[in-house]
């Protein structure tokens, strides 16, 4: 990396001005999207389906409280199909008119023992469904989620995406094979699986994560990448997505307060211009002009350093820039890593930078 200078004097005969209308870039986060699938988003109370609330599982609940623990609020969103939101109020209506029908019947069993006292039964003008409606607007109204709709003018293109999935599949059985006792899951899961391959905003987000306890979602990441150039993974429960979370975020998780410093304007500012002062890059065929550069992005690593003799702990922050420059008639670019010293935590004074290539 190359040893670190007191002096920060540079030689105005090396001073060069690449550009004075370098437009300022916006550094972002790499931009996630979390879709939930409906069998992660069912919630049970003591294992049956509750009535009295409307929430989603726990796979949900413990990605949402590490999202927010984490302040990962602006980088990371949840989403979730309007067509899931819609089976699960199904769900709890069509179980509460099949739990009211046995209850009925074992109290007409029950009914004249000397030991049964008379139970009274649901009111029969309730209307849970508008109970259900009322208590999933409210948890909705209290979330911050993406909702995945499929628009009425899409629908017959939807229709034909679907038909065609299904043909083309027919022998292997998947994507979308029906399971278990409910023989229309193929078909929900299709619609689950159209939702997210033409949300309106995919292009807001840098990588797609599709959690579902379901295997028929294997073959979809092809589709997915050809037709959005996106990457996208398929995970089946809340802890493997955490870990992938992490694996993604875990500098800004461990370093917050530095890695929201770093991209701010004093600190993006100051590579700017000690960007502006070098001239030339030392390549494998000698040194050359420097034309233009790029932060690419300010803090890729950030290093607490140990006290050493005569030397109080310090930072160091290692920057990814794009140097281009001219070799011959070839126009080419190298990554070069701008490693910055800070002398601690609390002032950020900075103290010097070094490079890895070498700039001059």
């Amino acid at each position: 990396m190359g040893r670190f200078k007191r002096s920060k004097s540079k030689k105005s005969d090396k001073k060069q001005e690449i550009t004075d209308n370098l437009a300022k870039t916006q550094y972002n986060m790499l931009k996630t999207l979390i879709v939930f699938d409906t069998n992660v988003l069912r919630s049970t109370e003591a294992g049956q389906v509750a009535y009295r609330f409307f929430a989603f599982g726990k796979p949900f609940q413990l990605i949402e409280e590490y999202i927010n623990a984490n302040h990962l609020n602006e980088h990371i969103h949840l989403a979730v199909p309007s067509w899931a939101i819609e089976e699960l109020k199904d769900q709890k209506n069509r179980q509460y008119l099949e739990d009211v029908e046995k209850y009925k019947e074992v109290t007409e069993r029950l009914f004249g023992l000397p030991s049964f006292q008379k139970i009274s039964l649901p009111q029969e003008e309730f209307d849970c469904r508008a109970y259900i409606q009322e208590k999933a607007d409210e948890f909705l109204a209290a979330k911050q989620l993406k909702k995945l709709d499929i628009k009425e003018e899409l629908a017959s293109t939807i229709l034909k995406s679907m038909m065609s999935r299904v043909l083309k599949e027919e022998k292997l059985k998947k994507p979308f094979a029906h399971s278990g006792k409910y023989k229309d899951a193929g078909f929900k899961d299709n619609i689950v699986w159209e939702s997210l391959m033409h949300y309106d905003d995919v292009g807001a987000y840098d990588k797609f994560i599709f959690i579902t306890k379901d295997t028929d979602y294997g073959n979809c990441q092809n589709e997915f990448k050809e037709k959005w150039n996106k990457h996208i993974i398929t995970l089946k429960d809340e802890n493997s997505v955490i870990a992938e979370i992490l694996k993604d975020y875990e500098l800004y998780i461990k370093e917050k307060t530095l890695y929201d410093y770093t991209h701010k304007e004093y600190f993006l500012d100051y590579l700017n211009d000690e960007l502006k002062q070098k001239s030339e890059i030392v390549t494998d065929t000698g040194t050359v002009k420097i034309e233009n550069f790029k932060i690419h992005e300010p803090s890729v690593n950030i290093e607490r350093m140990p006290p050493a003799e005569e030397e109080d702990e310090y930072i160091l922050v290692h920057s990814s820039i794009i140097i281009f420059y001219k070799d011959g008639v070839n126009k080419k670019q190298q990554e070069v890593v701008m490693t910055t010293k800070l002398a601690d935590e609390e002032t950020k004074e900075i103290i010097e930078t070094t490079y890895n290539i070498e700039l001059t």
